[in-house]
């Protein structure tokens, strides 16, 4: 090993450490190594020696910086109970907000479903649009109407899917308009 393995070592054994034999016996017989572990050891001293003649700063320099902060103040015990009962106010609230609806029931169990449409998915919602609707119209679709007269119009409830088609239809009342 070279003098440049040793330092490691060296610093280790001047800080007060325990050394390998082989570093004593090369620290006896070069000159250069020695003198560093002399260097390292005075270094040692001298630190320990202001360490030891330091000391803690004194009373009034601690008074004055622990002046220079605000007094804590606790909180007081009705704060926090109010502050937790404000939190759980707030949770149940957003809870009952939150929470999961029974699903609409399909109003399609009076309704008749237009023939050749695809009926309505349970959860699907619809909307329930109120007009007048021809008797063509109804014919044209496929429903079978006793009246031929193409005056007559019937007042319908038309259950409309999400995507605007009409699925079923109530028919409220026949009129007959001239």
């Amino acid at each position: 090993m070279n003098c440049r393995e040793y330092r490691s070592e060296l610093i280790e054994l001047a800080r007060g450490g325990a050394a390998h034999r082989d570093v004593v016996a090369h620290v006896e017989r070069c000159a250069v190594c020695a003198r560093f572990l002399e260097d390292q050891t005075a270094l040692s001293a001298a630190m320990q020696s202001i360490a030891a003649a330091a000391s803690g700063p004194s009373a009034a320099v601690e008074s004055r910086v622990m002046a220079a902060f605000p007094e804590r103040r606790r909180v007081p015990v009705w704060r926090w109970a109010a502050a937790a009962g404000v939190a759980a106010a707030a949770c149940l609230s957003a809870a009952w907000v939150l929470r999961p609806l029974p699903a609409p029931q399909p109003a399609t169990a009076q309704f008749i479903t237009i023939p050749y449409t695809v009926p309505l998915a349970p959860e699907e919602p619809a909307a329930v649009w109120h007009t007048r609707i021809p008797v063509s119209a109804l014919i044209a679709v496929g429903f079978k109407v006793e009246s031929v007269d193409p005056s007559v119009t019937v007042e319908a409830d038309v259950l409309v899917s999400q995507d605007g088609r009409a699925r079923a239809i109530r028919p409220v009342s026949i009129s007959i308009t001239n």
